[in-house]
């Protein structure tokens, strides 16, 4: 098999655009389970169902043998495939015990089976305690019962009536889905099922499309039984340079691939987020640009692991393994951070179930004086239920525009970068910092306080000021149903003795693809090409050389959004999309670090023709007065939810509320009029410029 026919493969049918992930099921951790369609196993019924399910004696948690019933009062079984380490699993497991309180007395039995091979009993007793599930729970431990009711994936349900037959198979509802997170179910396939069962009707839908983790089954191998791929020697390798970093105990990843036991359990998971482009993940097309930061996976690597599954998996010389990694605990700063500062006092509560809005935090770092910082570091104090956090900073009212700025981010998979040597950002004394948090519900009520480590440069040695430069586009709607929305925006004000230092583009749900380029007096130059924007990942794109930007004229992107039904993201194909916080809406935004010299030469493009220059100078204030006026109405118009003239901090975003209330509310009455924000944005159109 070539690498070519990887995704040929592994793609299931109909998947229109396999490497979108979860944005909020869990953290991006459930980004390698979640995100798999699965067709009908094989030796399906007509109906798309397995014919029949033979009785079964298994080894249960508690130490009894599980089995089907045989009390007459029971007339349904419902078969619950779990597995330990799965994220959907461990988010069902509570829901799947309470219809099983719910329909005990009416005569349904529910059996949770864990058919992988690398889930051991102990860690399944640990599940069932964890999730306090009262049903019985077994285990397969031969994948027999996986096997002969076509099961694929946990969570996986499946419904048998007293003769073995199966009613219905698939999900449980429709809650989570890939990318998707709703408040609550809107269709309810497996109480719907045994509610119509118990009524001796038909079941609405008898088979849906379960999604989650992979059960590893058995797999017809090649003929080649002296493999020369083994997991001593290519294998374990291919994992230490792409995966063991997340998927080690303690780390991000929902599972460990550190040892043979368990890589052979999620090989088949494996290789399809690989194939799909899920895993490592990375998203830049490798055509346009170069990146410090790659996570790009090469072709070989990913050959090696399609050969070695199809040959058995077989393990190899223990003489070939290499020797372990030493991975650095806790902070991964160069040097332990200068100054900690935490997000609140006192933890922030996740509960269990449901969809948590994004939190903001703000925090006083007690700066007073101007602090220059060359690396900066988010860790979340529960990866588990973190998606991501953003620290931002929010500069003394009145401040320049500018110093309102990015800092760091925490994302999972992705590592803190430190700034050149002579390279720092400046943050202006009084400013306070702002973590922007999404959380996501596991199954588990959980606590969480993140925290951000600083290191400061000697300003004295600073040579370069980092500063991130914002492209935000607000004025914009997605049709319903619209598949290609382009939304188009740009860098304003951009020094022009100043590099290019990285990219990171933001969409939400419905974002599709981004494009980022550069136009010079050549031509237009691509800087970053990313055909499957994924949410989930949110990348800092850091340029392996920084790109001048004296040649620069223009520094613009692209934001296309899918709005249609074949999305699989997209939380409401029928609805208007415009700005806002949460994900169910959208933005379109860039951020751009960029560094200037700190003593910038001359600028040699300005001209000596005094009469030019005011000529100029003019023309640039009068399109800053139109542009500014335009502005003001438009944003009136847009968050005047009681149509009185003037926005209060209720009728605007949060990230408006937090950030840059205080800078346009001049005479501070806590009201935002027309006049304010025309001055305000005529004065940050004449920084810019």
């Amino acid at each position: 098999m070539t690498s070519n026919d990887l995704t040929t493969r592994l793609a299931p049918q109909n998947w229109r655009s396999v490497n979108r992930r979860p944005a909020s099921v869990q953290t991006a951790l459930i980004s390698l389970a979640l995100l798999a369609f699965v067709s009908a196993g094989a030796d399906a019924a007509p109906n798309g169902l397995q014919n029949h399910v033979d009785p079964f004696s298994l080894p249960g948690s508690d130490g009894t043998a599980v089995s089907l019933s045989t009390d007459p009062t029971v007339s349904l079984h419902v078969l619950c495939f779990l597995g330990t380490e799965c994220p959907l699993a461990r988010i069902y497991g509570p829901r799947l015990d309470a219809l099983a309180n719910q329909y005990a007395e009416r005569g349904v039995q529910f059996i949770g089976i864990n058919s992988n091979i690398q889930d051991s009993m102990d860690e399944l007793r640990r599940y069932v305690k964890d999730h306090r599930l009262t049903f019985p729970v077994a285990k397969d431990y031969d994948r027999q019962v996986a096997i002969q009711s076509g099961a694929t994936r946990t969570p996986e349900v499946f419904v048998i009536d007293r003769s073995g037959t199966v009613r219905y198979s698939g999900r449980i509802d429709d809650q989570y889905e890939p990318g998707i997170a709703r408040k609550q179910a809107t269709q309810h396939d497996l109480q719907d099922a045994i509610d119509a069962l118990l009524a001796n009707k038909p079941g609405p839908n008898p088979k849906t499309t379960a999604m989650g983790c992979l059960i590893a089954l058995p797999r017809k191998t090649s003929s080649d039984s002296e493999s020369k791929i083994t997991y001593c020697d290519q294998v374990s390798r291919v994992l230490q340079n792409h995966c063991v970093e997340c998927h080690r105990a303690d780390e991000i990843g929902p599972f460990s691939l550190e040892e043979y036991d368990d890589v052979i359990g999620w090989a088949d998971m494996s290789l399809e987020v690989i194939g799909q482009h899920r895993m490592p993940p990375w998203h830049a097309d490798p055509k346009h640009g170069s990146f410090a930061n790659s996570r790009h996976m090469p072709e070989q690597d990913k050959q090696i692991l399609i050969d070695w599954v199809d040959a058995g998996m077989p393990y190899g010389d223990a003489r070939k393994l290499p020797p372990d990694r030493e991975y650095v605990a806790g902070w991964q700063l160069s040097e332990p951070p200068h100054q900690i500062v935490t997000m609140n006092d006192t933890p922030y509560h996740v509960p269990a179930t449901g969809t948590v809005e994004y939190q903001y935090f703000v925090v006083d770092p007690g700066f007073t004086e101007d602090k220059w910082i060359r690396a900066a570091e988010v860790v979340p104090g529960n990866r588990s239920v973190v998606h991501h956090s953003i620290a931002f900073v929010r500069p003394p009212d009145g401040a320049n525009f500018r110093d309102i700025g990015f800092l760091s981010a925490y994302v999972p998979g992705q590592r803190p970068s430190e700034l050149p040597t002579g390279y720092a950002q400046r943050v202006r004394a009084g400013s306070k910092l702002v973590f922007q948090m999404h959380y996501t519900p596991t199954g588990k009520a959980a606590e969480d306080v993140t925290r951000i480590g600083l290191l400061f440069a000697d300003p004295n040695e600073v040579t370069h000021e980092v500063f991130v430069l914002g492209g935000v586009e607000q004025e914009f709607e997605i049709p319903p149903g619209a598949a290609n929305h382009a939304v188009d925006g740009d860098i304003g004000g951009f020094p022009k003795n100043g590099t290019l230092l990285s990219i990171t583009p933001h969409m939400h749900l419905r974002g599709k693809a981004f494009r980022f380029v550069a136009q010079t007096k050549s031509g237009e130059q691509t800087l970053l090409d990313v055909p499957n924007y994924d949410f989930n990942w949110q990348h800092n794109y850091v340029l392996s050389e920084p790109l001048p930007l004296g040649n620069v004229n223009q520094l613009s992107f692209t934001a296309v959004f899918d709005n249609s039904a074949d999305n699989p993201t997209n939380p409401d194909p029928s609805e208007f999309v415009t700005w806002g916080d949460q994900t169910w809406q959208e933005m379109a935004v860039t951020f751009v670090a960029v560094a200037k010299p700190l003593e910038p030469q001359a600028n040699r493009r300005e001209t000596t023709d005094d009469a030019a220059k005011q000529k100029r100078l003019d023309e640039q204030q009068k399109k800053s007065e139109q542009e500014a006026t335009q502005f003001a109405a438009s944003y009136i118009k847009r968050f005047d939810s009681d149509d009185d003239g003037v926005l209060t901090k209720h009728e605007l975003p949060d990230s408006v509320r937090m950030f840059s209330f205080g800078s346009f509310d001049h005479d501070g009455d806590g009201q935002i009029s027309h006049e304010e924000i025309r001055v305000e944005s005529l004065s940050r159109l004449r920084r810019a410029r």
